[in-house]
Protein backbone atom coordinates (compact mmCIF):
# COMPACT_ATOMS: atom_id res chain seq x y z
CA UNK A 1 0.00 0.00 0.00
CA UNK A 2 2.76 2.38 0.96
CA UNK A 3 4.60 1.74 -2.30
CA UNK A 4 1.46 2.64 -4.28
CA UNK A 5 1.13 5.89 -2.35
CA UNK A 6 4.79 6.63 -3.00
CA UNK A 7 4.42 6.07 -6.74
CA UNK A 8 1.30 8.22 -6.87
CA UNK A 9 2.92 11.04 -4.91
CA UNK A 10 6.05 11.00 -7.07
CA UNK A 11 4.00 11.01 -10.28
CA UNK A 12 1.73 13.83 -9.15
CA UNK A 13 4.69 15.81 -7.83
CA UNK A 14 6.53 15.59 -11.15
CA UNK A 15 3.33 16.53 -12.99
CA UNK A 16 2.82 19.65 -10.83
CA UNK A 17 6.43 20.78 -11.22
CA UNK A 18 6.12 20.51 -15.01
CA UNK A 19 2.73 22.28 -14.83
CA UNK A 20 4.32 25.17 -12.89
CA UNK A 21 6.83 25.67 -15.69
CA UNK A 22 4.13 25.49 -18.35
CA UNK A 23 1.93 28.05 -16.56
CA UNK A 24 4.72 30.62 -16.63
CA UNK A 25 6.19 29.73 -20.01
CA UNK A 26 3.03 29.07 -22.03
CA UNK A 27 -0.19 29.97 -20.19
CA UNK A 28 0.86 33.53 -19.33
CA UNK A 29 1.99 34.47 -22.88
CA UNK A 30 -1.28 33.06 -24.21
CA UNK A 31 -3.36 35.18 -21.83
CA UNK A 32 -1.26 38.35 -22.22
CA UNK A 33 -2.80 39.12 -25.59
CA UNK A 34 -5.73 41.17 -26.82
CA UNK A 35 -8.71 38.87 -27.58
CA UNK A 36 -9.33 38.38 -31.29
CA UNK A 37 -13.09 39.00 -31.01
CA UNK A 38 -13.08 42.19 -28.93
CA UNK A 39 -16.05 44.57 -28.96
CA UNK A 40 -16.66 47.46 -26.59
CA UNK A 41 -17.87 51.02 -26.09
CA UNK A 42 -16.02 53.69 -24.12
CA UNK A 43 -17.81 56.81 -22.87
CA UNK A 44 -16.10 60.18 -22.45
CA UNK A 45 -17.25 63.71 -21.73
CA UNK A 46 -16.15 67.33 -21.95
CA UNK A 47 -17.92 69.79 -19.68
CA UNK A 48 -18.11 73.43 -20.79
CA UNK A 49 -16.17 72.93 -24.02
CA UNK A 50 -15.79 75.73 -26.56
CA UNK A 51 -16.68 74.49 -30.03
CA UNK A 52 -17.19 76.22 -33.34
CA UNK A 53 -20.73 76.07 -34.75
CA UNK A 54 -20.42 75.88 -38.53
CA UNK A 55 -24.12 76.48 -39.14
CA UNK A 56 -24.14 79.26 -41.83
CA UNK A 57 -26.59 81.22 -39.69
CA UNK A 58 -24.32 81.07 -36.63
CA UNK A 59 -20.62 80.73 -37.58
CA UNK A 60 -19.40 81.37 -34.06
CA UNK A 61 -17.91 79.66 -31.04
CA UNK A 62 -20.37 78.38 -28.45
CA UNK A 63 -20.01 76.73 -25.04
CA UNK A 64 -21.59 73.32 -24.53
CA UNK A 65 -21.18 70.01 -22.76
CA UNK A 66 -20.06 67.19 -25.02
CA UNK A 67 -20.70 63.45 -24.80
CA UNK A 68 -18.43 61.07 -26.70
CA UNK A 69 -19.18 57.43 -27.48
CA UNK A 70 -16.22 55.49 -28.86
CA UNK A 71 -17.21 52.06 -30.21
CA UNK A 72 -14.50 49.56 -31.13
CA UNK A 73 -15.08 46.28 -32.98
CA UNK A 74 -12.49 43.69 -34.00
CA UNK A 75 -12.56 42.66 -37.66
CA UNK A 76 -12.10 38.92 -37.21
CA UNK A 77 -12.11 38.37 -40.97
CA UNK A 78 -9.23 40.73 -41.69
CA UNK A 79 -6.29 39.48 -43.75
CA UNK A 80 -3.84 39.90 -40.88
CA UNK A 81 -0.88 37.86 -39.57
CA UNK A 82 -1.30 35.80 -36.41
CA UNK A 83 -1.15 37.94 -33.30
CA UNK A 84 -2.26 41.08 -35.17
CA UNK A 85 -5.79 42.22 -34.28
CA UNK A 86 -7.50 44.68 -36.62
CA UNK A 87 -9.90 47.05 -34.89
CA UNK A 88 -12.36 49.51 -36.38
CA UNK A 89 -13.17 52.44 -34.11
CA UNK A 90 -16.11 54.81 -34.56
CA UNK A 91 -16.35 57.91 -32.37
CA UNK A 92 -19.36 60.24 -32.19
CA UNK A 93 -19.23 63.58 -30.35
CA UNK A 94 -22.64 64.94 -29.37
CA UNK A 95 -23.60 68.37 -28.04
CA UNK A 96 -25.79 68.86 -24.98
CA UNK A 97 -28.82 69.46 -27.23
CA UNK A 98 -28.34 66.06 -28.89
CA UNK A 99 -26.94 67.31 -32.19
CA UNK A 100 -23.80 65.69 -33.58
CA UNK A 101 -20.73 67.90 -33.42
CA UNK A 102 -18.15 65.53 -34.85
CA UNK A 103 -17.74 61.96 -36.08
CA UNK A 104 -14.66 59.92 -36.98
CA UNK A 105 -13.72 56.37 -37.97
CA UNK A 106 -10.43 54.53 -38.25
CA UNK A 107 -9.14 51.04 -38.90
CA UNK A 108 -5.92 50.00 -37.16
CA UNK A 109 -3.75 46.86 -37.04
CA UNK A 110 -1.60 46.37 -33.94
CA UNK A 111 0.38 43.77 -32.03
CA UNK A 112 -1.79 41.74 -29.64
CA UNK A 113 0.89 41.76 -26.94
CA UNK A 114 2.63 45.12 -27.19
CA UNK A 115 -0.33 47.22 -28.34
CA UNK A 116 1.90 48.99 -30.88
CA UNK A 117 0.75 49.64 -34.44
CA UNK A 118 1.87 47.08 -37.04
CA UNK A 119 2.94 47.85 -40.60
CA UNK A 120 0.48 45.62 -42.46
CA UNK A 121 -0.73 46.59 -45.94
CA UNK A 122 -3.05 43.57 -46.18
CA UNK A 123 -4.79 44.75 -42.98
CA UNK A 124 -5.95 47.87 -44.89
CA UNK A 125 -5.47 50.51 -42.16
CA UNK A 126 -7.26 53.79 -42.84
CA UNK A 127 -8.72 56.96 -41.39
CA UNK A 128 -12.05 58.25 -42.60
CA UNK A 129 -11.90 61.85 -43.82
CA UNK A 130 -14.54 64.20 -45.26
CA UNK A 131 -17.57 62.69 -47.03
CA UNK A 132 -16.76 59.17 -45.88
CA UNK A 133 -13.56 58.89 -47.92
CA UNK A 134 -11.06 56.45 -46.43
CA UNK A 135 -7.42 57.53 -46.52
CA UNK A 136 -4.75 54.85 -46.13
CA UNK A 137 -2.73 55.68 -43.02
CA UNK A 138 0.57 54.41 -41.62
CA UNK A 139 -0.16 54.23 -37.90
CA UNK A 140 2.72 54.12 -35.45
CA UNK A 141 3.32 53.86 -31.70
CA UNK A 142 0.81 52.70 -29.11
CA UNK A 143 -2.74 53.01 -30.39
CA UNK A 144 -5.51 51.70 -28.12
CA UNK A 145 -3.48 50.38 -25.22
CA UNK A 146 -0.01 50.05 -23.72
CA UNK A 147 1.94 46.75 -23.60
CA UNK A 148 1.11 43.92 -21.23
CA UNK A 149 3.70 44.44 -18.51
CA UNK A 150 3.95 48.19 -19.07
CA UNK A 151 7.29 49.61 -17.93
CA UNK A 152 8.17 52.92 -16.30
CA UNK A 153 9.56 54.50 -19.45
CA UNK A 154 8.61 56.69 -22.40
CA UNK A 155 6.31 55.28 -25.09
CA UNK A 156 5.43 56.82 -28.46
CA UNK A 157 1.63 57.11 -28.69
CA UNK A 158 -0.40 57.76 -31.83
CA UNK A 159 -2.07 61.16 -32.19
CA UNK A 160 -4.74 61.23 -34.87
CA UNK A 161 -4.78 64.99 -35.31
CA UNK A 162 -1.09 65.34 -36.15
CA UNK A 163 -0.97 61.95 -37.86
CA UNK A 164 2.14 60.74 -36.03
CA UNK A 165 3.27 59.17 -32.75
CA UNK A 166 4.33 61.55 -29.98
CA UNK A 167 6.21 60.49 -26.84
CA UNK A 168 4.23 59.92 -23.63
CA UNK A 169 6.55 60.19 -20.64
CA UNK A 170 6.20 58.19 -17.43
CA UNK A 171 5.51 60.61 -14.57
CA UNK A 172 4.87 58.38 -11.56
CA UNK A 173 2.36 56.07 -9.93
CA UNK A 174 -1.11 57.00 -8.71
CA UNK A 175 -4.08 55.31 -7.06
CA UNK A 176 -7.52 55.21 -8.66
CA UNK A 177 -10.17 53.53 -6.50
CA UNK A 178 -7.51 51.39 -4.84
CA UNK A 179 -5.84 50.41 -8.12
CA UNK A 180 -2.19 51.30 -8.73
CA UNK A 181 -1.75 52.89 -12.15
CA UNK A 182 1.13 54.37 -14.10
CA UNK A 183 0.74 57.97 -15.23
CA UNK A 184 2.04 58.91 -18.68
CA UNK A 185 1.85 62.43 -20.11
CA UNK A 186 1.99 63.30 -23.81
CA UNK A 187 2.58 66.96 -24.68
CA UNK A 188 2.10 68.34 -28.18
CA UNK A 189 3.21 71.93 -28.65
CA UNK A 190 1.09 74.29 -30.78
CA UNK A 191 1.36 73.58 -34.51
CA UNK A 192 -0.61 74.03 -37.71
CA UNK A 193 -2.34 70.77 -38.65
CA UNK A 194 -4.37 71.90 -41.68
CA UNK A 195 -5.57 74.80 -43.79
CA UNK A 196 -9.30 75.29 -44.05
CA UNK A 197 -11.57 77.50 -46.15
CA UNK A 198 -13.70 79.55 -43.75
CA UNK A 199 -16.18 82.40 -44.36
CA UNK A 200 -14.28 85.67 -43.98
CA UNK A 201 -16.97 87.07 -41.67
CA UNK A 202 -15.77 84.71 -38.93
CA UNK A 203 -12.62 86.82 -38.66
CA UNK A 204 -14.23 90.18 -39.44
CA UNK A 205 -13.00 90.11 -43.04
CA UNK A 206 -14.99 91.35 -46.03
CA UNK A 207 -13.64 88.47 -48.13
CA UNK A 208 -16.34 85.83 -48.76
CA UNK A 209 -13.89 82.99 -48.03
CA UNK A 210 -10.44 82.98 -46.48
CA UNK A 211 -7.86 80.25 -45.94
CA UNK A 212 -7.46 79.91 -42.17
CA UNK A 213 -4.87 77.92 -40.26
CA UNK A 214 -6.03 75.25 -37.82
CA UNK A 215 -3.73 75.38 -34.82
CA UNK A 216 -3.62 72.47 -32.40
CA UNK A 217 -2.04 71.72 -29.06
CA UNK A 218 -2.62 68.90 -26.61
CA UNK A 219 -1.69 67.64 -23.17
CA UNK A 220 -2.91 64.07 -22.92
CA UNK A 221 -2.59 62.09 -19.67
CA UNK A 222 -2.94 58.32 -19.60
CA UNK A 223 -3.61 56.30 -16.45
CA UNK A 224 -2.48 52.74 -17.24
CA UNK A 225 -2.87 49.53 -15.25
CA UNK A 226 0.64 48.08 -15.80
CA UNK A 227 -0.04 44.31 -15.80
CA UNK A 228 -2.62 44.54 -18.60
CA UNK A 229 -1.49 47.80 -20.24
CA UNK A 230 -5.13 48.90 -20.22
CA UNK A 231 -6.11 52.57 -19.79
CA UNK A 232 -8.48 53.16 -16.88
CA UNK A 233 -8.69 56.89 -17.59
CA UNK A 234 -7.50 59.38 -20.17
CA UNK A 235 -7.60 63.15 -19.76
CA UNK A 236 -7.09 65.38 -22.80
CA UNK A 237 -6.56 69.13 -22.45
CA UNK A 238 -7.17 70.14 -26.05
CA UNK A 239 -6.85 73.51 -27.77
CA UNK A 240 -7.81 73.90 -31.44
CA UNK A 241 -8.11 77.35 -32.97
CA UNK A 242 -8.79 78.77 -36.40
CA UNK A 243 -6.43 81.67 -37.10
CA UNK A 244 -6.40 84.22 -39.86
CA UNK A 245 -4.83 87.64 -40.13
CA UNK A 246 -4.06 87.83 -36.40
CA UNK A 247 -7.57 86.77 -35.32
CA UNK A 248 -8.15 83.49 -33.44
CA UNK A 249 -11.44 81.65 -33.10
CA UNK A 250 -11.80 78.58 -30.89
CA UNK A 251 -12.71 75.45 -32.85
CA UNK A 252 -12.54 72.92 -30.00
CA UNK A 253 -11.14 73.89 -26.61
CA UNK A 254 -11.84 71.84 -23.52
CA UNK A 255 -10.96 68.88 -21.33
CA UNK A 256 -12.06 65.46 -22.54
CA UNK A 257 -11.99 62.53 -20.12
CA UNK A 258 -13.66 59.24 -19.30
CA UNK A 259 -16.96 59.49 -17.43
CA UNK A 260 -16.94 58.51 -13.75
CA UNK A 261 -19.00 55.38 -14.47
CA UNK A 262 -16.60 54.41 -17.26
CA UNK A 263 -13.59 54.76 -14.94
CA UNK A 264 -15.31 52.64 -12.28
CA UNK A 265 -16.03 49.87 -14.80
CA UNK A 266 -12.50 49.92 -16.21
CA UNK A 267 -10.92 49.85 -12.75
CA UNK A 268 -13.04 46.83 -11.75
CA UNK A 269 -12.05 44.96 -14.93
CA UNK A 270 -8.39 45.91 -14.57
CA UNK A 271 -8.23 44.69 -10.96
CA UNK A 272 -9.59 41.28 -11.92
CA UNK A 273 -7.44 40.85 -15.03
CA UNK A 274 -4.30 42.17 -13.33
CA UNK A 275 -4.62 39.68 -10.46
CA UNK A 276 -4.94 36.82 -12.91
CA UNK A 277 -1.95 37.89 -15.02
CA UNK A 278 0.22 38.66 -12.01
CA UNK A 279 -0.61 35.27 -10.54
CA UNK A 280 0.29 33.54 -13.80
CA UNK A 281 3.72 35.16 -13.76
CA UNK A 282 4.82 34.28 -10.23
CA UNK A 283 2.31 33.27 -7.55
CA UNK A 284 0.58 30.38 -9.34
CA UNK A 285 3.80 28.79 -10.69
CA UNK A 286 5.47 29.08 -7.27
CA UNK A 287 2.52 27.54 -5.40
CA UNK A 288 2.07 24.73 -7.93
CA UNK A 289 5.81 24.07 -8.04
CA UNK A 290 6.09 24.08 -4.24
CA UNK A 291 3.22 21.64 -3.90
CA UNK A 292 4.81 19.45 -6.55
CA UNK A 293 8.15 19.49 -4.74
CA UNK A 294 6.48 18.54 -1.44
CA UNK A 295 4.64 15.62 -3.06
CA UNK A 296 7.80 14.48 -4.85
CA UNK A 297 9.80 14.56 -1.61
CA UNK A 298 7.02 12.75 0.27
CA UNK A 299 6.80 10.11 -2.44
CA UNK A 300 10.54 9.48 -2.39
CA UNK A 301 10.49 9.22 1.42
CA UNK A 302 7.59 6.75 1.35
CA UNK A 303 9.39 4.78 -1.34
CA UNK A 304 12.50 4.40 0.80
CA UNK A 305 10.44 3.44 3.85
CA UNK A 306 8.56 0.82 1.83
CA UNK A 307 11.86 -0.60 0.58
CA UNK A 308 13.23 -0.95 4.09
CA UNK A 309 10.07 -2.74 5.25
CA UNK A 310 10.34 -5.25 2.40
CA UNK A 311 14.03 -5.83 3.17
CA UNK A 312 13.53 -6.43 6.92
CA UNK A 313 11.68 -9.83 6.80
CA UNK A 314 14.28 -11.30 4.43
CA UNK A 315 17.11 -10.36 6.76
CA UNK A 316 15.31 -11.94 9.74
CA UNK A 317 14.78 -15.22 7.80
CA UNK A 318 18.42 -15.38 6.88
CA UNK A 319 19.41 -14.97 10.54
CA UNK A 320 16.99 -17.66 11.67
CA UNK A 321 18.58 -20.20 9.34
CA UNK A 322 22.08 -19.79 10.75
Amino acid sequence: MRSKLASGAVGLGVFLIVAAVLVRAYAYPSLAKVPADYEGITYLEATGAQVFNSDPEILATEVTDLSIASRTVADTGADAPDGTPVWVNSATVTRADGTVFQQSRERVAFDAGTGAAVDCDSCEPWVEVADGEQRTTDFEGQVYKFPFGTEKKTYPVWDGTTGRAVDATFEGEEQIDGLTVYKFVQRIDPEVVELRDVPGSVFGSTEPTVEAEMWYEMTRTFYIEPETGSPVNRVEDRVQELRYDGVSVSAFTGTVQYTDDQVADLVADAKSNARMLAGMQLLFPVLIGLLGAILLAAGLFLGRSSGRERQQPRNEKELAGV
